[in-house]
């Protein structure tokens, strides 16, 4: 056990071991992006309304999916801990027990697909501008097996340290996803023009693919796995990734709240919003990939009991993270007209934005920071201290702050986004408080409960406590 134990975690974390796995999770993250970029210069193209519209039904879309997909990065931790801990048995069965979850929670995630125009007004939206909103949603929510489907089989591959296959997936797809845009949104041939509906059904169509690959990768590997649902290890899944679920949840809550903010402020500003939201995902997406890595790295060094890993990782990951995004927020501060001129808006829907990539250069290196300290903390299993931060900060700084000096104060999207800055800055901090002490390395020095017990691997299980139990 212990010779793959060193196999998998280097004597000293350094940047470049934090790179290793970062660069593919960048490199698919960054497809995701481009797709999200090309989307939205398609439906640019449809005019403003549209525009506005495809950005309420996103957020509602994430807000459907945020807690399964937050349980899912409790299958990427578990599995990341039990593969540094050298527990193989543990670490393969875990990656079934993704799949039973996927696939509860795709089908009933599924049946919102009925939602109706009302929704999108709810959140501030014209009659005109809900109903565009609601035939994209409704399209985009069918696809929710496929989407956590990929999902789990991708935090399966990513805990055990393969990180690119998941990003040949995510490739496979998303240049998929590009190439159907334009045939599904305007039709060619004898495919009909679709508008909204056809930007979704390309999407659910490039998951579908993706997943296809990762089951065939995944499949042979597993094939001499149990595949009976075992409760210890949902429960075990459960305890790291419900938290992340439920942070993940309130905090595209609170984003919903925020869009809702810029809805009734005007379709301009909301439109300014969306389309910077797409162009300053090329930075926080790459720092978010290296959140990742960094909680992989940490999840091997906590299952391996090697506490001053999981801090070189953290350290790593910081240096890697605040390099990235502030590069790019140079050029946010340097080319603005150049990052908006491909989306061919209005004029003042160009104005609000180049203000509003003004205020996102402000924050680049505190993002950097908060991600990678979370990311540890997650790799760590200090979930719930995330999700608690994570939450307040969105609801009691972001929201009020921003609403404030949105509506009152007169300052519109500028002000909402001064408010997601003030946030972000107060988030930096109250991560690396926490990383200054022990407490969330509790699990990474307890000792294993089976040590000096003389039994072999396979008669070991998760416990719901995440620990390693003789059975």
């Amino acid at each position: 056990m212990q010779a793959e134990r060193e196999h998998i975690l280097p004597e000293f974390v350094r940047v470049r071991d934090v790179f290793h796995l970062a660069w593919p999770i960048t490199v698919a993250m960054l497809s995701y992006t481009v797709m999200g970029v090309v989307d939205t210069l398609f439906v640019g193209r449809l005019g403003t309304g549209p525009l506005a519209a495809v950005g309420l039904a996103a957020i509602a879309s994430h807000l459907a999916l945020a807690f399964p997909n937050g349980l899912m990065r409790g299958v990427k931790v578990t599995v990341a801990q039990r593969t540094g801990a050298g527990d193989r048995d543990a670490a393969m069965r875990l990656g079934w027990q993704g799949v039973y979850i996927a696939a509860f929670f795709g089908f009933l995630i599924a049946a919102l697909a009925a939602a109706g125009p009302e929704w999108f007004e709810f959140l501030g939206a014209s009659r005109a501008v809900g109903e565009l909103a609601s035939s994209y949603f409704g399209v985009r929510v069918l696809g929710a097996p496929l989407v956590f489907g990929m999902s789990a089989v991708t935090a399966w591959f990513q805990g055990r340290g393969d990180t690119r296959t998941p990003m040949v997936a995510s490739l496979l797809a998303n240049g998929l996803n590009i190439a159907m845009d334009p045939i599904f949104i305007f039709g060619v041939g004898p495919v009909p023009a679709m508008g909204l509906p056809g930007a979704a059904a390309a999407t659910v169509l490039s998951f579908g693919v993706g997943l296809i690959f990762l089951v065939w990768r995944f499949l042979p590997e597993m094939a001499d796995t149990p595949r009976a649902p075992r409760l210890d290890l949902l429960r075990a899944i459960g305890r790291i990734g419900a938290p992340i679920g439920v942070q993940w949840e309130i905090e595209v809550g609170a984003w919903v709240v925020f869009s809702a903010i810029l809805a009734s402020v005007g379709e301009v500003e909301l439109a300014a919003h969306v389309m910077v939201i797409r162009i300053i995902s090329v930075s926080f997406l790459p720092g978010h990939a290296v959140s990742e890595a960094a909680g992989v790295m940490v999840g091997h060094a906590v299952g391996a009991r090697r506490p001053e890993a999981a801090r070189q990782a953290f350290a790593a990951a910081c240096k890697l993270s605040v390099a990235l995004m502030f590069a790019m927020g140079v050029l946010f501060v340097a080319a603005p007209s150049a990052l908006t001129a491909p989306f061919g808006v209005e004029p003042e829907v160009a104005a609000v934005a180049h203000t509003l990539l003004i205020i996102a250069a402000t924050f680049q290196v505190f993002d950097a920071l908060t991600m990678a300290a979370f990311g540890a903390l997650s790799g760590a299993g200090d979930t719930r201290f995330v999700m608690t931060a994570g939450i307040l900060s969105g609801w009691l700084i972001k929201l009020p702050v921003g609403a404030a000096l949105a509506m009152p104060l007169g300052m519109g999207a500028a002000g909402a986004w001064v408010g997601l800055t003030v946030e972000i800055v107060v988030l930096a901090g109250v991560g690396l408080w926490r990383l200054r002490g022990d407490a969330w390395l509790a699990d990474a020095r307890a000792p294993l409960a089976d040590e000096g017990a003389g039994e072999a691997p396979e008669a070991e299980a998760v416990t719901a406590d995440g620990e390693i139990a003789a059975k």
